[in-house]
């Protein structure tokens, strides 16, 4: 029985572990690929031979490459939103917004070279797919929304006039840098920072702009 949805970037999740396992699969094999070839270059023979499974095994849950990207993509925000969510502080009075938001951003880079291929592959197809481009403005609005809570779980430090406002455009500018970090298209061999430079001069961006004092 086919487990597609007709709810852009969802299905019937597999219920058996072997099932699950296989689907793991399936979508490491297509960000390998995407992130390799991009998303014109990649076939889904391509991934079932990279799996390898059957085609019956991707066509069961997925009727086309574009659905397969739309499950993706939902599926990677998600994954996002909910390591978000997982390093809220406990305590907020006795947290520090300068000493949480280098490993925030470090988990941030480390999910966004995992899951490099299928954002190449949406920034690739967005602008011919109507369904993707709406899926994309979702899923991005609910992304800013989990780092603006987490941003604003430090608001006694902030000293922005507009807090809710600058913890959304902080996160925005966060997600922005990360992505041009692994944009196809690098920069100069001169302007690039290693990951604990990048971190370390975002975190600079972020604070100062939130108008969190320097740490003494």
């Amino acid at each position: 029985m086919s487990r597609r949805s007709t709810e852009p970037g969802t299905f019937r999740e597999p219920k058996q572990k072997r099932t699950r396992e296989q689907l793991a699969r399936i979508l490491t094999a297509a960000d390998s690929l995407f992130s390799e070839h991009g998303y014109a270059g990649t076939r889904l023979e391509d991934i079932a031979a990279l799996v390898p499974c059957s085609m019956s095994a991707i066509y069961d849950r997925f009727s086309s490459k574009e659905q397969l990207l739309h499950y993706m993509h939902r599926q990677g925000t998600e994954a996002a939103i909910a390591m978000i969510d997982q390093i809220q502080p406990v305590a907020v009075s006795d947290t520090d917004l300068r000493e949480v938001l280098p490993g925030a951003l470090q988990v941030g880079l480390e999910m966004i070279r995992q899951f490099g291929g299928r954002r190449r592959a949406v920034l690739e197809r967005m602008h011919s797919d109507p369904i993707l481009l709406e899926l994309e403005l979702e899923l991005r609005n609910a992304l800013v929304a989990s780092g603006q809570r987490f941003l604003l779980a430090y608001r006694h430090q902030i000293r922005h006039s507009d807090p809710p406002l600058a913890a959304a455009q902080a996160m925005r500018l966060m997600i922005l840098l990360t992505e041009e970090r692994q944009a196809p298209i690098s920069s100069s061999k001169d302007l690039h920072l290693n990951d604990e430079m990048f971190i370390q001069e975002t975190c600079r961006m972020v604070v100062g702009y939130l108008g969190i004092p320097p740490s003494d």
